[in-house]
């Protein structure tokens, strides 16, 4: 029978160098701009600004998908400020390699225009079935979305699948999703953060994800 890896990219697949804080002040200071109260956005992190501006654009007054092209503008530019910087993580070639006898998917929350600029610039294009950005999805990690889209596309069982990411909001969409999720350690959200959240599996390096997949029987 399948089985399916997901694997998230930035933090997991390279190291982290996106600019949160940052990111998050621009898009914020654009939509007070545009009317919107600050207080809506209180204690939510730069996915979860892009979720809510999906859910609620059009019920603030919006027409469909405008609030969310000027957050994709913003951004796409912080992608690829953040791709200018990425280093493929020790081992990761050789590690897809070994998961060969899995069908692998990629899931990030980074826009296409920086995600594929990143992937070929890594020899990283052609090593998953699927690859979903940011754009591929009305809804980001830690929603559910995108991770159910490639479960229908490999044609598996949730029971047979898990995510490989960094953050709480990798482990928070495996969740959402019911699948099985495994965090590699090192990348956005601290050890501490993560570990209180008993993923399924826990690694230092990218490179213990295989033998790591043996412990629980995947």
């Amino acid at each position: 029978m399948s089985k399916l890896i997901t694997l998230d990219f930035e933090g997991t697949l390279v190291n982290f160098q996106w600019k949160l804080e940052e990111a998050q002040k621009e898009v914020l200071n654009l939509l007070v701009e545009k009317g919107i109260s600050r207080e809506i956005f209180d204690n939510t992190n730069y996915d979860a600004i892009y979720n809510l501006v999906q859910e609620k654009g059009e019920e603030w007054g919006f027409p469909a998908g405008y609030l969310t092209s000027l957050l994709d503008d913003v951004y796409d530019i912080y992608d690829l400020d953040a791709a200018s910087r990425w280093n493929v993580r020790d081992g990761v070639h050789a590690v897809l390699e070994q998961l060969k006898e899995y069908k692998t998917a990629l899931i990030s929350n980074v826009g296409r225009k920086g995600l594929l600029k990143a992937l070929v610039q890594h020899g990283l294009q052609d090593k998953f079935g699927i690859i979903l950005s940011r754009n591929d999805m009305r809804l980001l990690k830690p929603a559910s979305e995108g991770l159910l889209r490639i479960i229908e596309w490999a044609q598996v069982k949730k029971e047979d699948t898990i995510h490989i990411g960094d953050s709480l909001s990798d482990l928070f969409a495996a969740r959402n999703t019911g699948i099985k999720v495994g965090i590699v350690l090192g990348g956005q959200n601290t050890p501490e953060a993560l570990l209180g959240e008993k993923p399924d599996l826990v690694m230092k390096k990218i490179t213990e994800l295989p033998s790591a997949l043996k412990t629980i029987n995947f």
